[in-house]
């Protein structure tokens, strides 16, 4: 009995310790109008990693069946202009008629997914569930997109 409860205690301990991952990836959802002035959801999904030399893509296989939208992170792509630039990496995703209740699922290249559970309205986005220890961070920062 002894040598299980060591076994229970170190098994506490080593998880206890365990660092937990920083996130690899930044998923900014916010709001926009576009030309016609109607509400755009945009997802910008981003490298917490900035590089020195380029603005980098980030390459994205995207699924949206009703509110229920899927990213998939399929890797980094070298820019096409050869234009030095400071940044993350950054893969862009615009979205009409979305509002109310949304489920947004991040999967990287590994293959490990993350659910995100938000709700959209006209004037704010608020999240509503996310995963306990995420590979993505989530925030509704507007940042500006070029066009």
């Amino acid at each position: 009995m002894g040598f299980h409860l060591y076994l229970l205690y170190f098994n506490y301990e080593v998880a206890r310790k365990k660092k937990q991952r920083e996130p690899e990836y930044r998923l900014r959802v916010f709001s926009i109008q576009n030309s016609e002035s109607k509400p755009v959801l945009v997802f910008v999904v981003e490298t917490t990693k900035e590089f020195v030399n380029f603005h980098y893509e980030l390459l994205l296989a995207d699924e949206r069946n009703g509110k229920d939208i899927t990213l998939k992170i399929l890797g980094i792509h070298t820019p096409r202009s050869v234009m030095p630039g400071v940044g993350p990496a950054r893969g862009v995703r615009r979205y009409e008629n979305l509002s109310g209740p949304v489920s947004v699922t991040m999967r990287n290249p590994d293959g490990e997914a993350n659910t995100f559970r938000i709700n959209v309205r006209k004037s704010s986005i608020e999240l509503m569930d996310s995963p306990p220890h995420p590979f993505v961070r989530f925030s509704t920062e507007t940042i500006e997109l070029p066009e």
